[in-house]
């Protein structure tokens, strides 16, 4: 779901088009880049006409180092990579990023009311003064009286900030999306809508276990948990510099059997706290089924056995989910679980 409109709006509250896939007053075009930028590795997917074209996976040079001129080395880095036809980009939001509120209106409000209520929900919401948010609301789910809204707010500094960072790139921003929330769209598509499922995002800083009921997102938690634990203790084993275990981990090349076993000590840590937040869910929403399956993305789905540690903890079916009808020959095939937040963003575009 975009949720904030061109970079070019003079205005300093920029209301955006969540449920939208193109922004108003942007023509759409057949090719479009999905930027998933985080904070070890910015991730680019090329759609074109619906199908993949390209992708590419770019570390940066210092995991740590995410500034925004970071972020554009790291994205001119991917181009290289990867030569993309397409100059428009999707970007993602981190959830850190992004105020998440619900609210309710009635059924027959006006749409100019519904803007209005929604501008106050807005105020109401953000821990900062109004005039420096960009916020946008989609439609969920619906009473007999009553409409329910998922409203989407960030700070209007660092959605600018992100624009920037694509622009020095060289490419033009379409739109600026939560890149969990264009996941759970993309997961709802391929994974289906009926059947409880959990997914897991095993990013580098963050573990964040979703699940899903019904085609909904019912619960969410995120924990400090992630792949820079992982690259710091390998680091300490091997004296090994940031780049180089970064670059050892994204090319699946941990070295010696001392790292399989700091991995497999890891990976028990990740079921672990995996387990966790499945019992929270159990616990928060006790009368809604639990997850029959879990999918598994995210860097964390790039390290063998990382599946058959959840499965043996959880005791439930685990799967790694990448790009679907993946067909190209860029090398970036191997990467394809880390590569489903980029694709998914660029998935909303072409929604």
């Amino acid at each position: 779901m975009p949720i904030i409109g061109s970079p070019h709006e003079s205005s300093s509250t920029r209301t955006v088009s969540i449920h939208q896939s193109t922004m108003q007053g942007l023509r759409r075009t057949n090719s479009v880049l999905g930027l998933d930028i985080g904070a070890g590795a910015v991730k680019m997917v090329e759609l074109s006409r619906g199908a993949i074209r390209s992708c590419a996976f770019s570390l940066r040079s210092c995991a740590e180092d995410s500034s925004h001129d970071s972020d554009a080395d790291a994205i001119r880095d991917a181009l290289r990579r990867t030569a993309p036809r397409a100059r428009r980009a999707v970007v993602g939001l981190d959830d850190a990023d992004v105020i998440v509120h619900r609210f309710s209106l009635p059924k027959d409000l006006p749409l100019a009311e519904t803007e209005g209520q929604a501008r106050l929900q807005a105020g109401q919401a953000a821990p900062f003064p109004l005039g420096e948010a960009a916020f946008d609301y989609v439609a969920e789910t619906a009473g007999r009286r009553t409409q329910g809204f998922r409203m989407a707010i960030a700070r209007s500094a660092a959605v600018d900030a992100l624009c920037r960072a694509v622009g020095l790139a060289g490419l033009s921003v379409a739109a600026v999306d939560v890149t969990t929330f264009a996941v759970q769209g993309a997961i709802a598509a391929v994974a289906g809508r009926d059947a409880p499922l959990a997914v897991l995002d095993g990013g580098h800083r963050q573990l964040r276990l979703t699940v899903h009921s019904g085609g909904e997102s019912v619960f969410q938690h995120s924990q400090p948990f992630g792949c820079a634990q992982l690259a710091g203790r390998l680091s300490s084993a091997y004296g090994l510099s940031d780049s180089d275990t970064h670059k050892a981990l994204a090319e699946c090349a941990l070295p010696g059997g001392g790292a399989a076993r700091i991995r497999e000590s890891f990976l028990k840590d990740l079921a672990r706290h995996a387990a966790r937040a499945m019992q929270l869910h159990l616990t928060a929403r006790p009368n809604i089924a639990p997850p029959e399956r879990m999918l598994l993305w995210g860097g964390a789905a790039l390290l063998h056995g990382a599946c058959t540690a959840l499965r043996e903890e959880l005791d439930l079916p685990v799967e790694a989910i990448g790009i679907p009808a993946f067909g190209t020959d860029d090398g970036a095939s191997q990467f394809s679980p880390a590569l489903f937040g980029a694709y998914a963003l660029a998935l909303n575009d072409h929604a």
